[in-house]
């Protein structure tokens, strides 16, 4: 009897302890799967994990039964790029495109006019030869009874003489008064002829004394030459409330920085009647074109339509432009 009082007596203790042990177990260790109504937060986390484990079991499987199957790297949070510009993958338009457009514009004529004349031009070369393919140094002119080109008021500025004054020598015996200006030809300001008023200056988009002290030897030089703005040089000949009959441009690839000044101040809108000009087109960039073009442009919007134009036979890159202000003189337009 004692015996088995107490081998039920040691049950009981060790049966109590094993239970106390339990208990404490429970409160210290996280919550088993097996308790999901009480801590349904880390079983959801424990489901969304196993769910992973599982996707990535089968995309294994897939990339083992289908080669072309990739199985995707995990990747890390990061901050997107920014998005770039969309010209930064634009593709640069074909040169013959631009090419195309350029000459387009430069061929198409804007204005009619009947009476065209070719004013100027030497038969001979610098050194006497006779030119093959005709007399260069001439230019254009509309004598259309529109035009009003009045003998005895006229005006007309001619920039880029060189040794050829033909053309001014001709306009003068239309009875124009002819303002011609080169600085690359190393002469001071001078009466060149009966009604030709020569000035050692340059057309350009800025108002320059040029190098003074030691002068530049080369006349060729740009930095020793004066330059003036069309607007400066209207102030300084007392011409700012007059309209120039005719303005002409020879002067070796400035044209393009003049015209776009002169047409940004409005210059040319306001006081150019004709606009005879040469233009160098040496750079063959799609974006040198680019600039062409809209300076064509830009003189179309701005009224100026072609009544004529060419190559210049003798120079592959240049084109010899007359344009017509139709703001100020009113010919039948295309």
């Amino acid at each position: 009897m004692f015996l088995d009082r107490y081998y039920r007596r040691r049950r009981w203790i060790v049966g109590g302890t094993l239970v106390s042990i339990a208990v404490i177990t429970m409160m210290l260790v996280p919550p088993p799967r097996a308790f999901p109504l009480f801590f349904t937060e880390n079983v959801t986390q424990t489901r969304r994990e196993t769910d992973e484990v599982t996707g990535l079991k089968k995309a294994e499987t897939e990339s083992i039964q289908n080669p072309s199957f990739t199985l995707k790297e995990p990747q890390m949070l990061s901050t997107p790029p920014p998005t770039p510009s969309i010209f930064t993958y634009v593709e640069e338009p074909p040169v013959e495109n631009e090419m195309k457009r350029f000459m387009t514009a430069l061929s198409t004529q804007g204005a009619v006019c009947s009476d065209v004349r070719r004013i100027g031009g030497l038969p001979q070369g610098p050194h006497g030869a006779p030119r093959p393919l005709g007399p260069d140094g001439m230019w254009y002119v509309c004598f259309d009874e529109e035009v009003h080109l009045e003998s005895g008021s006229c005006i007309v500025y001619s920039f880029g003489t060189g040794d050829d004054f033909s053309f001014d020598e001709k306009m003068v015996e239309h009875g124009c008064r002819v303002f011609a200006f080169d600085p690359s030809m190393g002469k001071e300001d001078h009466n060149h002829s009966a009604g030709v008023m020569f000035y050692n200056l340059a057309l350009s988009d800025e108002n320059l004394e040029g190098q003074k002290d030691p002068p530049p030897i080369n006349p060729f030089d740009r930095n020793g030459w004066k330059t003036r703005t069309l607007n400066a040089i209207l102030q300084e000949l007392g011409h700012e409330k007059r309209e120039i009959d005719i303005l002409k441009m020879d002067i070796e690839s400035d044209e393009w920085k003049c015209l776009r000044h002169m047409l940004s101040q409005g210059t040319l809108l306001r006081h150019v009647r004709q606009l005879d000009v040469e233009y160098h087109v040496i750079m063959l960039t799609p974006e040198a074109l680019r600039q062409y073009y809209s300076i064509a442009k830009w003189l179309e919007r701005q009224g100026f339509r072609i009544f004529h134009s060419r190559r210049n036979p003798y120079c592959q890159e240049c084109w010899e432009m007359s344009y017509i202000n139709s703001n100020l003189v009113k010919l039948t337009l295309n």
